[in-house]
């Protein structure tokens, strides 16, 4: 029996076993939603529905909202107990949480802040921190970039701590352009160049389970073990690192 539940912490480990000692898969963020099968341990086997990601997430990560109607586009924001910047906070949210607004969006009568279903309470965020669902951004390179310095994490997907194709993923869906999460299946986006000189801004560089984002013809941005941190640096100077360990390019795409 499956059921259909969301995210009700500011994120959520999805694990290889149901063990809090299984290596960390991915994760899902607050306000995302999962199809839910089988419970064992205290974990729940879910399906990321924002890109198909299966494995066990603590259930007590899980509960019922409504559907979203935002998303945070801030590298890291957050939500107060009232619409004060002087209230109490109750919680870290990331880049890429989706929010269910309690009052109309309504652009005229815009507040500093907006009241959002936080898990069955209200609950403030400011507004400037927030964008409707599918609006698109001008310039999602933009995005990758508020991340800089973001600390690096194996299987992480949030701004706490992220990996390379999460960067990918996160900053072209705060564009509306959804994208697979592993840099693997990130091969296919879009469409191939012939080579380097071919590249310029928003452009994607692969190599073997790595992926990196050019902020022009020449500089590479990319979450990565060697800085341990998003990163900013000639593309020639990490390739010649990268080729060393993961071997030589394997792709250029154009989103």
């Amino acid at each position: 029996m499956t059921a259909m539940q969301s995210v009700v912490t500011p994120q959520a480990p999805i694990r290889a076993a149901a063990d809090h000692a299984a290596s960390l898969d991915t994760e899902a963020l607050f306000g995302e939603t999962v199809t839910v099968g089988r419970s064992e341990n205290g974990f729940s086997h879910v399906v990321l529905a924002t890109d198909g990601y299966a494995g066990w997430m603590p259930s007590d990560c899980l509960g019922v909202m409504p559907d979203a109607t935002h998303q945070i586009i801030a590298p890291h924001s957050f939500v107060t107990a009232a619409a004060d910047v002087k209230s109490l906070g109750l919680s870290h949210l990331s880049l890429g949480v989706r929010l269910h607004l309690r009052q109309p969006d309504d652009a005229g009568h815009r507040a500093a802040y907006a009241e959002i279903d936080f898990n069955g309470t209200s609950g403030f965020v400011p507004h400037a921190h927030i964008m409707p669902l599918g609006a698109g951004c001008d310039d999602w390179v933009a995005v990758a970039e508020s991340l800089i310095g973001s600390p690096y994490r194996w299987g992480g997907r949030a701004s706490t701590g992220l990996d390379c194709s999460a960067l990918v993923q996160l900053a072209l869906a705060v564009a509306g352009k959804p994208v697979p999460r592993d840099s693997g299946p990130q091969h296919d986006i879009g469409t191939a160049l012939q080579g380097i000189d071919d590249l310029q801004r928003g452009d994607l560089v692969f190599w073997a389970g790595h992926v990196g984002i050019m902020q022009d013809g020449d500089r590479l941005l990319h979450a990565n073990a060697h800085h341990m941190a998003v990163a900013s640096e000639p593309l020639g100077v990490a390739s010649r690192r990268i080729a060393a360990i993961a071997g030589p390019i394997t792709a250029l795409r154009r989103p």
